[in-house]
């Protein structure tokens, strides 16, 4: 029989409804999401001095060059999510393209990541908090107070539906991108006048596009990693597919657009700002200026708008955060949901409000973690909780693996009936996870050095490396004593494995 007398079934079988509302989401709306998620206020805040000082005035193609595998992971999503709108998103498709404890490994990683970036957003909503009150030294009863504040806050809001925080989610991200927007002009106008920060600033040139021009290999590598995991995020929207109104194909460009959106705004605002502040270590205006490298938004507000600029930066910081931590929940949330409606997590989680059809259970268990592990944290170093917001990327890169590598696996019997769908549903997913390995070998690598990140070591290990690292294959003693107590997930009964493939045509 020849292809002819064939066509292509890419839908994956099986999947189980779990009581979530369709249509609550608009299609601009997982945009909007994605693009929360990947809070680029307080991701600029963090990762623009690092990155500079890594790869200096060629930041901005480091930028660009670091979002292609991004890219190639977001085709994967996109694949994967016309075939399978699932809310457990890299869970059910790592299940059942690959088998069901790769699966359940990416589950843990997703849900790692997300608790993870919900204690770095906390904290950064409690140093940016206190700057709005002038305050240059935060007892721990104003941590604990804000962070309880900030995660109640963000927890209910997502916990009233998926309409009520998909709006409010809209309306933070326009205020933060507004505020990003209001700068950059700021900063655009006063480099026009001549009116720069620092006077041995290089003026824009097309040789910061130039990637033959940056000075070193390792210049490349550190910035990449700076660069690769601030775009996080733009998944997160397609964790709402079960939800949003329209078609599966629909919903699976979302993370697309979102990921090329948020690479825009990456490289012309690092442009700007370095067009402004340059590079230079010795200067209190400069991006690399050991007292800014971490805080660089802040700095920039402060020196281009004047003693209210600190506390501007500060408020677009705080709803950053905010809609970030929202925008990391829901997506956590909704997979935790799929694992236990799939039997590879406890029952309780599969519990879906009858009034809000949002997972309550779910949203509620994720938000007080975030808190409960922010508070203990807190309570033993605040430079271990500054070195959380490093040890996420460990988390993040796992489940990207499997992400990419599920799209491959699932769509590789199909996919070389033509070479679009090669390159785009096996090829490019194959490379990426190539490089996400490579970047993620190299990452715990660095972070097992007890002088990587500010706490110094926790059993000869760095600490980065221990929350990073150790808290993510602490998953395997987990999914092993899951497997004992309830094995119908683990041996395909609830979720089996499957493959894209041709049948024949009837006629």
């Amino acid at each position: 029989m020849t292809n002819d007398n064939m066509h292509e079934e890419t839908t994956m079988h099986g999947l189980r409804t779990k009581g979530l509302k369709k249509g609550s989401v608009s299609r601009s709306a997982t945009v909007t999401i994605g693009l929360a998620a990947t809070a680029p206020a307080y991701s600029l805040t963090g990762a623009l001095g690092f990155g500079a000082a890594e790869s200096g005035y060629q930041l901005p193609i480091v930028f660009i060059l670091s979002v292609i595998p991004m890219f190639f992971v977001a085709l994967s999503y996109k694949h994967l999510t016309t075939a399978a709108p699932d809310s457990g998103t890299v869970f059910t498709w790592g299940s059942k393209a690959i088998g069901p404890k790769f699966g359940w490994f990416g589950g843990w990683a997703l849900l790692l990541a997300s608790i993870l970036a919900g204690v770095a957003a906390t904290q950064i909503c409690v140093n940016a908090i206190a700057i709005l009150f002038n305050m240059e030294v935060t007892p721990l009863w104003f941590h604990f107070s804000v962070s309880t504040l900030f995660i109640l806050g963000t927890t209910y809001l997502t916990a009233l539906g998926a309409e009520e925080s998909s709006r409010t989610t809209l309306i933070l991200t326009i205020m933060q991108y507004g505020g990003l927007l209001v700068m950059a002009m700021i900063l655009c106008f006063r480099i026009w006048h001549g009116e720069i920060a620092t006077q041995n600033v290089q003026s824009f040139s097309l040789e910061w596009f130039n990637p033959f021009a940056i000075s070193s290999f390792n210049a490349f590598l550190n910035g990449f990693l700076v660069a690769l995991f601030i775009f996080w995020g733009f998944d997160a929207a397609l964790a709402m597919s079960e939800e949003t109104d329209g078609s599966a194909e629909q919903a699976g460009r979302s993370g697309i657009i979102a990921m090329l959106i948020t690479v825009i705004i990456y490289v012309l605002f690092s442009t700007i700002a370095l067009a402004y502040a340059g590079i230079d270590p010795e200067n209190p205006s400069s991006l690399t200026f050991r007292d800014n490298i971490d805080s660089i938004i802040t700095v920039l507000a402060t020196d281009a708008i004047g003693s209210h600029g600190a506390l501007a930066a500060a408020l677009i910081i705080v709803v950053s955060a905010f809609s970030a931590t929202m925008s990391t929940i829901m997506p956590a949330a909704r997979a935790a949901l799929a694992m236990a409606t799939y039997r590879a997590i406890p029952r309780h989680f599969s519990r879906v409000s009858k009034s809000t059809q949002t997972p309550a259970f779910a949203t509620w268990t994720i938000g007080l973690m975030t808190l409960t592990i922010y508070i203990t944290l807190s309570l033993i170093s605040e430079s271990i909780v500054k070195d959380s917001i490093h040890s996420v990327s460990i988390a993040v890169c796992s489940y990207y693996i499997v992400a990419a590598l599920s799209c491959a696996l699932y769509f590789h019997r199909t996919a070389f009936n033509h070479w679009r769908t090669a390159l785009s549903q096996v090829i490019l997913p194959v490379i990426a996870a190539v490089i996400l390995i490579a970047v993620g070998i190299y990452q715990a690598w660095n972070m097992a050095d007890p002088g990587y990140g500010s706490s110094g070591s926790i059993a000869g290990l760095g600490a980065v490396f221990v929350i990073g690292v150790v808290t993510l294959l602490l998953g395997i003693p987990l999914m092993i004593a899951w497997n004992m107590h309830e094995p119908k997930f683990f041996r395909g009964e609830t979720l089996r494995r499957e493959r894209a493939h041709m049948i024949a045509d009837h006629k």
